[in-house]
């Protein structure tokens, strides 16, 4: 496989713009997917310096219906005439943030939505998309999730209640070495999307964890979700659990990265907009 980070918080390029966001461009047997847009057409521009077509995607998915994630489908939709975009049951419902004392908009543009609900593909249930890539829906929480959760809300006829992320997306994609799991946020808790994946294709080996581990509390003054010792833990079981390569930035947070690249070492890559790997 051949990924390709087209925007993400970090900017790794000078002729490339970072936003907070994460949108992914991956080849994998024959087939071209988009895993995600950022928060606008950033991504699009990024890949069109960096050589991606996405004119000619076979498949795109949005990893859950946030705004950082999803914010470009407008230019995707602009850009692509034809690809269907997978995305979980739920992700265009009303998804907010609680900063400071008020309860702010986090979801999808909604219009965007209506306008092209024909390319939509909703997903119930763990789901082949292709053959080789599936989208999982069933992820057990047996590991914590992350404590920053609690800032993300859920509006409903009766107020505001916790964000339960029935509409975040595991995405697998297999190949004749092994899976990689690609997380867009991991609000379902990292450590439980990777054993989701190992559940449902146990004889399959982790050759890669791949996208954001939502381990930052406050965005805006960067602090942690977790504690050292809750991140090290983290770092140890994805070890455990076979994980070959460890790739992640966004919502993970620089704090928590030095804490896992401390634990996991060469094992561990940081994302950045223009980042490449062949796994």
């Amino acid at each position: 496989m051949h990924l390709v980070t087209l925007v993400e918080d970090t900017k790794g390029r000078e002729d490339l713009k970072n936003r907070f966001g994460l949108s992914l461009h991956l080849e994998t047997d024959g087939k071209s997917i988009l895993f995600d847009t950022g928060q606008d057409g950033t991504f699009l521009a990024n890949a069109r310096t960096l050589g991606v077509d996405l004119a000619s995607l076979d498949l795109a998915v949005l990893s859950h219906g946030h705004y950082d994630h999803g914010g470009g489908l407008g230019a995707f939709f602009a850009a692509n005439q034809a690809t269907p975009l997978f995305l979980g049951k739920g992700a265009g419902g009303p998804h907010y943030a609680r900063v400071l004392w008020m309860n702010k908009y986090i979801g999808l543009d909604q219009a965007i939505l209506e306008r092209h609900r024909d390319r939509l593909r909703w997903v119930e249930k763990d789901t082949e998309l292709a053959p080789g890539i599936d989208a999982l829906t069933s992820v057990k929480r047996s590991e914590p999730i992350p404590r920053g959760n609690r800032r993300i809300l859920l509006k409903t006829g009766g107020g505001y209640v916790p964000d339960p992320f029935a509409h975040e997306l595991t995405c697998v994609v297999r190949e004749k070495d092994g899976m990689v799991v690609l997380a867009g946020c991991g609000h379902s808790g990292i450590l439980n999307m990777v054993m989701a994946a190992k559940d449902r294709f146990p004889d399959t080996p982790v050759k890669a964890v791949v996208g954001g581990f939502h381990m930052i509390d406050n965005p805006v003054l960067k602090t942690m979700g977790a504690t050292p010792e809750e991140v090290r833990e983290v770092a140890r079981k994805l070890r455990t659990l076979g994980c070959r390569r460890v790739i992640t930035g966004h919502c993970t947070g620089g704090k928590a990265v030095k804490i896992l690249k401390n634990e996991l070492g060469d094992r561990l890559e940081v994302l950045n907009t223009g980042y490449t790997a062949d796994l």
